[in-house]
């Protein structure tokens, strides 16, 4: 057998198009038919190829197949997404030059600063595993980070010193979607949840995304609209309970009879009552902004007229989250300094009653109110008032912007 010399060089993109005279273009599918026209099974056509004669023969080097598999949900057509960790699988062949696929050269070249080289960096054979790094960093940011993305060389030298070469472009080929520039960030700040595709989606309500994509991960599913849903049920629950003491219409009372008292305390702001009195009832005790937030009194003519909650007061707290889903460069920008916060998981809220108006309620004590209703919820250790990633308040403190809510 001829001794054969075999090598690789790396040179500029050639996808598609002619480079310094070698084809680049992809062989019909027809040419790949494994059986010609017997009805048999068609080899897919390759993913690219070039070709030289090589005497009175034809050699085409050919990248046959690209596959990535991994924690992303298993084997991944050509041409998907990748994050570190995952294999990237290559093989290739040669039609026409007997033994040569021993030595196909493979090199994965990093593109983009951000990027970092793949180990191994080179490798040689009719197949090939490589494996992304990433050099993105965890500084923290407001804008989206940049995909981590590959070109693919393949490359044969032939014993007449001329070198067939494929590339398969990063814009076509391996490049992160945005659902694995979003799961990369997790694996480059090594928290304890890394989110799989499956756990990745648009966000059902705008406000439920304060990241930096415009998708959002969640540890359990729909887990931001659940916490939102239950949270807005014990917020109304405390703005309207009001305790109808006498009904309405009930005669031959004493006019200092109390007919609707304002329900069960507050946290620190006492009972708030959601109640105006009717009739010739009376109001006793505090009023705010016009509006009574005491008992009520059957008045002179002794007949309780005043029906208990009729100011209807409600809360709609998906409009006035002030933040939910940050990801993990977010949630370093925003100031946390919690690796593994629940916001990173999509399993806390950030609310803010500065932002909602209830006639007769300051936005103090709405913030205890909804501070009450986290606790009943999720417990007092994770419903409490904030201002900014990590000042705790009292929940009638001035200076409080939002309470955090998590489960």
């Amino acid at each position: 057998m001829r001794k054969r010399w075999v090598g690789w060089r790396v040179g500029l993109a050639c996808f598609g198009v002619a480079l310094g005279g070698m084809s680049c273009s992809k062989r019909p599918a027809a040419e790949d038919a494994g059986t010609g026209g017997s009805g048999g099974p068609v080899e897919p056509a390759p993913l690219g190829h070039d070709s030289t004669k090589l005497g009175s023969e034809e050699v085409t080097l050919e990248v046959s197949s690209l596959s990535v598999s991994g924690s992303g949900g298993g084997e991944k057509a050509p041409g998907t997404s990748f994050v570190t960790g995952d294999p990237l699988s290559v093989k290739g062949r040669v039609r026409g030059g007997e033994g040569l696929e021993e030595h196909i050269q493979w090199h994965l070249q990093p593109v983009g600063p951000q990027t970092a080289d793949a180990d191994p960096t080179t490798s040689e054979g009719p197949e090939a595993v490589f494996r992304a790094f990433s050099r993105v960093g965890t500084a923290g940011s407001r804008t989206p980070n940049p995909p981590l993305e590959y070109e693919l060389v393949a490359a044969l030298l032939l014993e007449n010193g001329k070198t067939l070469q494929v590339r398969l472009p990063s814009t076509t080929f391996l490049r992160q979607d945005t659902e694995d520039v979003l799961r990369q960030e997790y694996l480059d700040f090594g928290t304890s949840f890394r989110p799989s595709r499956a756990q990745i989606s648009i966000p059902s309500r705008p406000t439920f995304n304060t990241g930096n994509y415009s998708v959002i991960a969640q540890k359990n599913t729909n887990g931001l609209a659940s916490l939102v849903d239950q949270m807005q049920e014990r917020v109304n629950a405390l703005l309207n309970n009001d305790v109808q003491e006498k009904p309405v219409g009930t005669r031959g009372l004493t006019p200092g009879t109390v007919v609707v008292s304002p329900g069960a305390p507050i946290l620190t702001v006492g009972a708030l009552g959601d109640t105006d009195p009717q009739g010739d009832d009376v109001c006793v005790g505090v009023r705010m902004g016009g509006r009574c937030n005491g008992s009520i009194l059957a008045g002179p003519n002794g007949i309780a007229e005043t029906r208990a909650n009729n100011r209807g007061a409600q809360m709609k707290l998906a409009d006035i989250v002030s933040s939910a889903f940050r990801n993990p460069q977010r949630n370093r920008a925003a100031g946390s300094v919690v690796l593994n916060s629940f916001h990173t998981q999509g399993r806390a809220l950030d609310i803010d009653p500065r932002l909602s108006t209830v006639p007769g309620k300051t936005s103090a004590q709405l913030m205890c109110v909804v501070e009450a209703a986290g606790d009943a919820l999720v417990g007092a250790s994770n419903s409490f008032t904030e201002k900014g990633a990590a000042l705790f308040l009292p929940c009638d403190s001035p200076s409080g912007d939002h309470v955090h809510v998590e489960r």
